[in-house]
């Protein structure tokens, strides 16, 4: 008990304690006042006699020297343990000063019995009750000696105390001192045990928002969604409460939504990362419309939970089967959801309120840096596609001028060396190869003004997209032969360039891949606006052919025509299908939203 009043007393050389000394110093002012009042009770004298006038100048000099000693820091640390040392002197010659010799006195020495109780404790409290009593006590037991063995005893004090009168004051100093110290030691023992919780709160929440600010500062700067999920599960699992060393560490798992191989439109949730889970069962896949991930799911609450013995979905992790305790949180930004994140641990004890809230706080800010990282992955995989798109561009391109006018250019130059040979020999079929010569010429001009048509439609620009479909109809009349009809509406140069563009760009790709396939069969084009958007198709009379099964290994093709012609029909929030089946034709359709799409200035649109 001794150990634990020595951890429990008060250090002297705080500011508490010098708050405490200040009061006492009032208090004994007060004591003063009240020993006056009750010696003048006693005696029936208000002025005090010789003995007591000491007294109380002494006491009332000892305590002034001890409020300056309070003010002034710079004085001895020892300050309070001098006082208590005054008020024992002080409180236990009271009873006996000559002149005053009352038993009712001794009452003023709870005074230093229940200080030293209160602030050091109930052992210390019970030696100052018996050095404060010794003197009253060594006078009672000479009161009860007989009187004559006191004519041997120097020491001669006239009192009226009396055996009831000396036993009851010990009796009640010593109760009073054992009461009021244990009570005293039990508050300073609970305070002392909330400021150790909230210190340990305290130090949770510096240790909480250190592990926030570095896992932000990971999330944050990282646009791989699977290293934001690793970051937020290495937080989580480190905050979860552990049970034994035998039974493993906490598990974490991110659940993450993927479209299914199997069955329309469905989808399925796979392990995305993971903290202490088996090997197995990183491969389980569940659909997540069942049990506490479709609870967490439809709520958009964390779900706590116990046993997952009979959850139908969890229930595949062998890893979570030994888990107690956990929690299942689910991974949204706003109304996307993209899955859910479980932390389990062996221990029976469920994680503390301020690791729930902690929790929440890592999964909705990972959730939307997850969000953020997979719009930058899904940009990456745009920009790729509009790359390989110009790549195929530039290739298309490239076929057509080695095709078409660098061939001709080439039978041209071939032409010309003949006609050199022949000015000497022959000037009539000389003048005959010229002629010819400048009809391939002049096919050679059309065949650039159609690459630069195909590259840049200046009409499309001045006149809209209606006049550009029509001049695009003619060329392929005249020059290439092709039987094609285009009913272009009526869209003039009001429609947004952006639109135009694209769309003509669609319709134009669709009519060469039916040049390329229909096997010279007509080919339908109509341009209209139906409500608020424009819907254009693009359908032959070819043999046709199976969607299925070219979209099946299109990736392995080596044409890009039908990704490009998605890919553009996104860029204006359109629609793009595509109908064929053997025998019965391909019929293309793009529909584009016209609803705010006016028309852009036009020298913004140049720039």
């Amino acid at each position: 008990m001794s150990a634990l009043v020595e951890e429990s007393s008060f250090n002297l050389s705080s500011r508490v304690s010098r708050q405490v000394d200040g009061a006492l110093v009032n208090l004994r002012w007060i004591l003063i006042a009240l020993v006056w009042v009750s010696v003048t009770l006693v005696t029936g004298n208000p002025l005090p006699d010789n003995f007591f006038l000491l007294w109380l100048i002494t006491f009332a000099v000892f305590n002034a020297l001890l409020a300056i000693g309070v003010r002034y820091r710079q004085l001895p640390q020892h300050l309070p343990m001098l006082g208590l040392c005054g008020d024992i002197l002080a409180f236990s010659i009271l009873p006996l000063l000559p002149g005053v010799n009352s038993p009712l006195l001794i009452l003023f020495a709870i005074y230093p019995t229940l200080v030293t109780a209160i602030r050091f404790g109930i052992v210390r409290g019970a030696l100052v009750a018996a050095i404060v009593l010794l003197p009253f006590e060594v006078a009672a037991f000479l009161q009860l000696v007989p009187s004559n063995l006191r004519a041997y005893i120097p020491l001669n004090v006239n009192t009226d105390i009396t055996l009831f009168s000396a036993f009851l004051p010990v009796l009640a100093l010593l109760g009073s001192v054992f009461l009021v110290g244990y009570l005293a030691q039990r508050e300073r023992e609970a305070a002392i045990g909330g400021a150790q919780a909230e210190l340990e709160e305290l130090r949770k929440a510096m240790a909480s928002a250190r592990l926030l600010y570095d896992t932000s500062d990971s999330i944050g700067g990282s646009t791989d969604y699977v290293h934001i999920l690793e970051a937020m599960l290495q937080a989580g699992v480190s905050g979860m409460p552990r049970g034994r060393l035998d039974s493993g560490a906490p598990v974490g798992i991110a659940l993450i939504f993927r479209d299914a191989l199997a069955g329309e439109d469905d989808k399925v949730m796979a392990v995305a990362a993971s903290r202490g889970l088996d090997r197995a069962d990183t491969a389980c896949v569940i659909s997540g419309r069942k049990g506490i991930v479709a609870q967490a799911l439809e709520t958009g609450d964390a779900i706590p939970f116990t046993r997952i013995d009979k959850d139908p979905e969890l229930v595949q992790f062998s890893t979570l089967r030994r888990v107690r305790t956990g929690v299942c949180y689910p991974l949204q930004s706003g109304l996307d959801v993209y899955g859910v994140v479980i932390l389990a641990t062996s221990s029976s004890q469920l994680p503390n309120e301020q690791h729930l809230r902690l929790m929440r706080s890592f999964i909705n800010q990972a959730a939307v840096a997850f969000q953020n990282a997979q719009l930058y992955q899904n940009l990456r995989v745009e920009r790729d596609r509009i790359i390989e798109a110009e790549a195929s561009a530039r290739a298309k391109l490239a076929r057509d001028l080695h095709d078409g006018p660098t061939q001709s250019m080439a039978a041209l130059a071939m032409r010309l060396d003949f006609i050199r040979l022949l000015l000497d020999r022959d000037g009539a079929q000389a003048k005959q190869e010229l002629e010819q010569a400048r009809e391939a010429v002049m096919r050679v001009g059309k065949e650039l003004r159609g690459l630069l048509f195909t590259l840049r439609p200046l009409t499309l620009e001045t006149q809209g997209l209606s006049a550009a479909l029509k001049q695009y109809e003619q060329r392929l009349r005249e020059t290439d032969n092709i039987p094609v009809d285009i009913q272009a509406g009526s869209f003039g140069t009001d429609l947004d360039i952006n639109i135009s563009s694209t769309v003509f760009a669609i319709i134009e790709e669709a009519v060469n891949n039916a040049r390329k396939h229909a096997g010279g069969a007509p080919i339908h084009v109509n341009v209209q606006q139906h409500g608020n958007a424009l819907v254009a198709i693009v359908q032959d009379e070819g043999p046709g052919f199976d969607t299925n099964a070219v979209s099946a290994n299109y990736s392995q093709r080596g044409s890009l025509g039908m990704v490009n012609m998605h890919d553009r029909a996104r860029l204006v929030d359109g629609k793009f299908s595509i109908e064929s089946a053997p025998g019965r034709g391909t019929r293309v359709t793009l529909t584009v939203p016209l609803v705010d799409r006016r028309a852009k200035p036009r020298d913004a649109t140049r720039k």
